[in-house]
């Protein structure tokens, strides 16, 4: 069974080798693979902007992956200029996509 893992970050503590000898947030998950990554709730405030950022892209030097799939908002702010990096792929969070007239 294939298995997209939704990869999680918090500061730099997570991503970088500043602290811990790996970066923690991406230990088991396959190079060059399909990830998912979710903005709901996450990128409300300005730091909370800016370590997701960073966090992403740590995780595209990282990993390389091949699709980045994002449940949630895609702010011009974190995602600009990442876009030659991978295929990113949106999926909105259910409120908008309930918002916005969308149907099961």
């Amino acid at each position: 069974m294939y298995v997209i893992p939704n990869v999680r970050w918090g500061d730099e503590r997570t991503y970088t080798t500043e602290v811990l000898p790996e970066k923690i947030a991406f230990l088991g998950v396959p190079k060059h693979s399909i990830v998912s990554v979710g903005t709901y709730g996450c990128v409300k405030s300005k730091e909370a902007k800016y370590y997701f950022r960073e966090g992403l892209i740590a995780m595209l030097e990282t990993l390389e992956p091949e699709v980045v799939l994002v449940y949630g908002a895609m702010p011009k702010q974190i995602f600009e200029g990442l876009e030659n990096r991978t295929q990113f792929v949106n999926y909105p969070d259910w409120i908008s996509f309930k918002r916005s007239g969308g149907d099961c």
